[in-house]
């Protein structure tokens, strides 16, 4: 043991300084420590991971917890109790009368209601009979003008005289609810139709003397009137087609002149 004051190495079992007799201090023996080891290299941080598949299963579970709960909510649950069993087949119980009577009854109309092209498409038709007869009327006045077929010509005569009354009633009934303005076509049309039967009346009365007298037996005055009612018969109908013809082009028909009634 080296002397800290003379520097004399001394035996290491000695307490004082062979030369000096100083104090020698006793160290503890030391013991090797061998260095740490070199830290290992940290590998891939795998919490997040973990974290992840933690998170799935519990959505896994859920999911499952769901799907099975919808499945006994769709069961039908059976019975608990003992149901009697029937001997016999019984027949299905009547379905329940509704308890609320309709409000308005069901009419019955001759077009679908609410359904303007078809309410148009039916005063369109009556129009074209009402055509139809005038030719019919005009061929017969000329008949009765060229004594000819006199017979024809007056049975033709009274049957235009029914057509415009049953062309008259059609417009009555018919259901214009759905035009634009139709009352107002309404009673146009039943206007110039009544003119035109007035026009027919005075024409028979003007034709029916000649199938007894002759050509020559023919009624002026009838015939006066006949023409008289056919011009007020022109008048109504130029004013129902100021109002037919926009709502025939809105419904695609044909608009017409007065000649074309």
């Amino acid at each position: 043991m080296v002397c800290p004051t003379c520097g004399l190495d001394n035996d290491p079992a000695a307490a004082v300084c062979a030369r000096c007799n100083s104090a020698l201090a006793r160290t503890a023996p030391t013991h090797y420590v061998p260095p740490p080891p070199p830290p290992v290299p940290a590998g891939p941080n795998r919490i997040p991971l973990i974290a992840g598949v933690c998170v799935l299963l519990v959505i896994l579970a859920v999911a499952a917890g769901i799907y099975f709960r919808s499945i006994s909510d769709d069961a039908t649950p059976e019975p608990t109790g003992a149901q009697p069993v029937p001997t016999t087949a019984t027949e299905p119980d009547p379905e329940p009368e509704p308890t609320t009577p309709p409000t308005t009854a069901p009419t019955t109309t001759s077009t679908p209601a609410g359904d303007p092209r078809t309410q148009a498409a039916a005063i369109d038709a009556v129009l074209s009979d009402s055509v139809a007869s005038r030719r019919k009327l005009n061929q017969a006045i000329e008949q009765v003008g060229g004594c000819d077929d006199l017979a024809g010509a007056v049975a033709d005569i009274r049957a235009v005289g029914e057509e415009r009354q049953s062309q008259m009633e059609t417009v009555r009934n018919a259901d214009l609810s759905a035009l634009s303005g139709g009352e107002g076509l309404r009673s146009g049309l039943v206007t110039a139709l009544q003119y035109a039967w007035e026009a027919d009346q005075g024409f028979l009365a003007w034709a029916e003397p000649t199938l007894s007298g002759g050509c020559a037996a023919a009624d002026d005055a009838g015939y006066s009137r006949g023409r008289a009612a056919s011009n007020s018969a022109g008048t109504a109908k130029r004013a129902f087609l100021s109002r037919w013809n926009p709502v025939a082009q809105a419904n695609g028909l044909r608009t017409r002149s007065a000649e074309q009634i």
